[in-house]
């Protein structure tokens, strides 16, 4: 009975290369943080808060 069987073998996971991070790579909020800086300066060029 044994010999209709078939026995799975897992296939051998290659292991995966480490990804070296970019270099400059900058942390996650940075880009908010210039998001931010960028909003401020537009606001202040425009009038900022003069109340016109």
């Amino acid at each position: 009975m044994s010999d209709n069987i078939i026995k799975f073998r897992r296939p051998e996971k290659q292991p995966e290369p480490k990804k070296n991070k970019p270099r400059g790579a900058v942390p996650g909020w940075v880009p908010f943080a210039v998001l931010l800086a960028l909003a401020l300066i537009i606001f202040f060029v425009q009038g900022g808060s003069t109340g016109r």
